[in-house]
């Protein structure tokens, strides 16, 4: 009986330390986000897209970028493990992020599976080839695409502007550095598919 009771014990303390190595790992794909470093989950995906197109070893990759509460989810192809490795990485550097699900597909560009994974993710080639008037495109592509272009111009990329989106309408709020960057970030929102009107009434320039 008490070498029942021992083994019992034993496997018991045995699964605590298993689920505690899980829960590490886990964990370990980014930093927990505390309360003053809350970053909302569009401006989350929109870096980490801009990271992904701003590197050399993903850039040519249709990643597409979800998330929610801080967990993000990279669907799509890569080249190598190198380069799945590489998007990882990239996404655990931005702000926010608790943790990545990096579901990317290693497979050969032109191959059929790398066909498949660009397809399956619903975003890039497939997304571009909605059609003009923008009808399927939701706010929250819209809202993203607009917040990832931003981030990239290096006109725009260092100001505090935020993005919201609604009947495919797009505000534009916050401060920019200077007049050239604030009318380049209207013209980068005017110019995104589906965008129907932007308003920037609340976008200031820095004093």
């Amino acid at each position: 009986m008490n070498a029942f009771k021992t083994s019992l014990i034993a496997t018991t303390i045995a699964l605590a330390l298993g689920a505690g190595a899980v829960s590490a790992q886990e964990s370990s794909a980014a930093p927990e986000r505390t309360l003053g470093q809350t970053v909302d989950d569009a401006t989350i995906t929109a870096s980490v897209k801009a990271k992904l197109l701003a590197d050399e070893r993903t850039k040519g990759f249709d990643v597409n970028v979800d998330t929610v509460n801080g967990v993000v989810t990279m669907t799509g192809g890569a080249d190598s493990s190198a380069a799945k490795s590489a998007a990882q990485e990239l996404a655990g550097d931005v702000e926010g992020v608790i943790l990545i699900k990096n579901e990317l597909m290693v497979a050969a560009p032109g191959t059929e599976a790398r066909q498949d994974a660009n397809t399956a993710t619903a975003s890039g080639e497939v997304r571009e080839a909605l059609d003009e008037s923008g009808d399927g495109i939701d706010d929250a592509w819209i809202t993203s695409k607009v917040k990832t272009q931003l981030l990239a111009d290096s006109a725009v990329k260092g100001t505090q502007i935020t993005v919201e989106t609604k009947g495919n309408m797009v505000t534009l709020a916050g401060t920019a550095d200077t007049a050239e960057a604030r009318a380049k970030a209207i013209e980068i929102a005017t110019a995104t598919k589906g965008v129907t009107h932007v308003m920037a009434d609340d976008l200031m320039v820095k004093q």
